[in-house]
């Protein structure tokens, strides 16, 4: 009964703020609903077509019962691994286990199947959620078929189980093949609704595989070259082209973290990953919270409060380990017989990648077919992205992109992104690149020729001043949260309102079309604490007409007590910070002193000092960016036009601290203190005790 209170109270929050909506305006628009990487199951079928195994969507029993039978063999190994401080021995041992797991998955270096596997649901009809809910206790097999488990109930709430659809794709295909049979669902779901039309909501490489979709769509509508080519590819002719790839079949299309290429691919095959310890925790934590447990169900222990101890871990051997079993002949033979694999290797290091892994001829000819394909996606559908999605929106198909940005790659390469997929990969925007970022003054460049937005009364430049979106795919239309994690908008109730206004609007919308959404922001995840926007202006932005900045508490579970808010690039201060108490849920607003500068397009970064309730240490800290505009212009030095970044807050002063306390609460101070040496102490029990167990 709670759940079913809860959920409808958030359906209530998200209709409130997400209308207008095509499903209340009359005249449902069915929605497609397209996972990420390896979330469809694979299946073993017989001749007849009926499943005889799961042969994808590892279990961890599975792993287990694989594993356990080894444990002699890995228990030496590990030994060897410690006395010899190299991890190749264990290495080779889990390479036995993860073989036998993916024996089935194997495909021919062409890309036909080596055995009878395939995703299932593959019908509409089996696919829509509400024979699902209605047959799910009878199959345990469709419970898999349904993709973003966390999201689509909410979908169903909103516009009824009847008009939403879980699309499962072979992912190890090409993408274009993806797209292929996207198309095939997209035909018999029009069917199937009585519909003309459809909405697709799609992540990381349900991204790639619908905005792939959608400029094939274009290419077949155009003619030419470039859709004779595909025809060859696919084998289908002129008419089951058109039939498959029409850009009418489409109404709303909204894609979250596209994986238009993914350094993490590119640091796997290669044998370069070297995780970085921070990310990895943050972007576990972000995804399921899989240490609440160990924390005792305490809000984000494992988070900025322990990234003190997580930042200097050096993970040498597990980095080593990773590498030696990625690179295991058998094992990055079944990665590289996947299609979407070449697909997923970021367009400037693709040719270098073919270069390293098909550096014979006999590889070359083995792997032919593939990479043909891939090269298609690589060279013309890569690279058209500009012109082919916007030739979709001149045609009346609302495309919009969300992308995560400022994070570094989990494997370890200092790239801005999301934490799996670069900035410039999944939006095709300009980057100044990770650490960097445009120097003061700085304005799109209109005279070059990678330019896609040419208005110059628009500003496409992100308020760290890192990215220009004027060079994207989609400048109008690509939608740039900061700090969020790949396909994480799930964790942040702001982004999932933004979601549900791009997929389910009634209208075409663009990075203008409402306030509450604007082409910059950071993600409102709880983990975070703070949230800050200039009392008068969008996120992101400092002018002449802000009074005050505002400081909303964004956590899950506690109120807030602020401690300082200190700006770097501009003489601002704000009045009575220290002390000031954020009650849960809300916000307070600090007048602004000092002189904003009269300046355009000048830096200023703002870090919030604060404490929680149930913080382990002492103090934790927001960094927020923002852009001055509206005043005279900056010289910018086009021969020297980036500039040092920051990744972390800035060092606490006492000065800090002590500005604009009027009376020094050592109470407070103490109090604090007090309160994180317990919290401690009580985490550290916790660890002993589930080691223990």
């Amino acid at each position: 009964m709670k759940k079913r209170l809860c959920s409808l109270m958030l359906v209530c929050v998200l209709l409130l703020c997400a209308l207008p909506l095509a499903a209340l305006a009359g005249g449902t628009v069915p929605v497609i609903v397209i996972g990420g990487y390896s979330s469809p199951q694979i299946y073993l079928f017989d001749d007849e077509g009926n499943i005889q195994e799961k042969v994808w969507g590892l279990s961890l029993q599975k792993a287990l019962d694989v594993f356990k039978k080894d444990i002699p063999e890995l228990t030496a190994a590990n030994f060897n691994a410690m006395m010899n401080r190299d991890p190749k021995y264990i290495a080779d041992q889990f390479s036995k286990g993860v073989l036998e797991i993916a024996q089935y998955m194997k495909r021919s270096p062409d890309g036909t199947p080596l055995f009878n596997t395939g995703t299932w649901p593959k019908s509409a009809e089996e696919s829509n959620m509400a024979y699902i809910n209605a047959h799910r206790a009878d199959n345990p097999y469709l419970d898999t078929a349904v993709r973003e488990k966390r999201f689509t109930p909410v979908l169903c709430e909103l516009i009824g189980e009847k008009n939403v659809y879980s699309f499962s794709v072979d992912w190890r295909q090409n993408a274009i093949e993806c797209a292929r049979d996207l198309g095939t669902f997209i035909v018999d779901v029009r069917r199937h609704a009585g519909a003309p039309k459809v909405n697709i909501l799609c992540e990381s490489h349900g991204g790639e595989t619908t905005l792939t979709y959608v400029s094939l769509c274009a290419i077949v509508q155009k003619g030419g070259e470039d859709k004779q080519k595909l025809g060859e590819l696919l084998a289908l002719d002129d008419a089951k082209l058109s039939e498959l790839f029409n850009l009418s079949y489409l109404n709303n299309v909204c894609a979250d973290s596209p994986a238009l290429g993914v350094q993490l691919a590119y640091d796997l095959v290669t044998g370069q990953t070297h995780f970085d310890m921070p990310r990895l925790i943050e972007y576990l934590q972000y995804a399921n919270n899989p240490l609440q447990k160990l924390t005792g169900g305490e809000q984000y222990t494992w988070e900025s409060d322990w990234e003190l101890f997580v930042n200097s871990l050096s993970l040498n051997n597990l980095n080593k380990l990773v590498n030696r079993l990625i690179q295991n002949t058998e094992i990055i033979r079944i990665m590289l017989s996947f299609g979407s694999m070449w697909d997923f290797i970021p367009l400037d290091k693709y040719e270098e990648v073919k270069e390293l892994k098909l550096n014979t001829p006999e590889l070359r000819e083995a792997y032919a077919a593939m990479i043909e394909k891939s090269d298609y996606e690589h060279y013309t559908v890569f690279t058209g992205l500009p012109e082919n999605l916007t030739f979709a929106r001149d045609s009346g198909v609302n495309v919009n992109v969300i992308v995560g940005t400022d994070l570094t790659t989990v494997s370890g390469s200092r790239v801005n992104g999301d934490s799996l997929v670069a900035v410039k990969d999944a939006s095709g925007a300009k980057v100044a690149g990770y650490g960097k970022r445009f120097a003061d003054g700085y304005h799109t460049d209109y005279s070059d020729a990678g330019v896609v937005c040419r208005d110059p009364r628009h500003n496409h430049v992100s308020p760290s001043m890192n990215l220009d979106a004027a060079y994207g795919y989609l400048p109008e239309n690509t939608f740039y949260i900061e700090g969020q994690y790949h396909a994480m908008y799930v964790t942040d109730s702001h982004c999932e309102q933004l979601v549900l206004f791009l997929l389910l609007s009634e209208k075409p919308v663009d990075v203008y079309t409402d306030p509450r959404y604007p082409q910059f922001d950071v993600t409102y995840n709880a983990k975070l604490g703070v949230y800050a926007r200039f009392d008068n202006d969008p996120y992101g932005t400092l002018t002449k007409n802000d009074t005050a900045l505002v400081v909303t508490n964004l956590s899950a579970k506690s109120n807030l007590e602020l401690v300082a808010v200190k700006a770097e690039g501009a003489d601002i201060r704000f009045k009575d910070v220290y002390g000031k108490k954020i009650p849960l849920g809300q916000s307070v607003t600090l007048p602004l002193e000092g002189e904003i500068p009269d300046a355009d397009m000048q830096h200023i970064r703002l870090t919030i000092y604060f404490l929680e309730d149930n913080s382990v240490f002492t103090m934790n800290a927001r960094s927020l960016h923002f852009t001055v505009k509206g005043g005279k212009a900056i010289p910018f030095d086009k021969d020297n036009p980036l500039t040092g970044g920051t990744e972390r807050p800035v060092f606490l002063t006492a000065k800090d601290v002590l500005q604009g306390i009027r009376n020094f609460d050592f109470k407070m101070i103490l109090k604090a203190r007090a309160l994180s040496l317990v919290a401690f102490f009580k985490a550290v029990i916790r660890l002993v005790k589930s080691i223990g167990k």
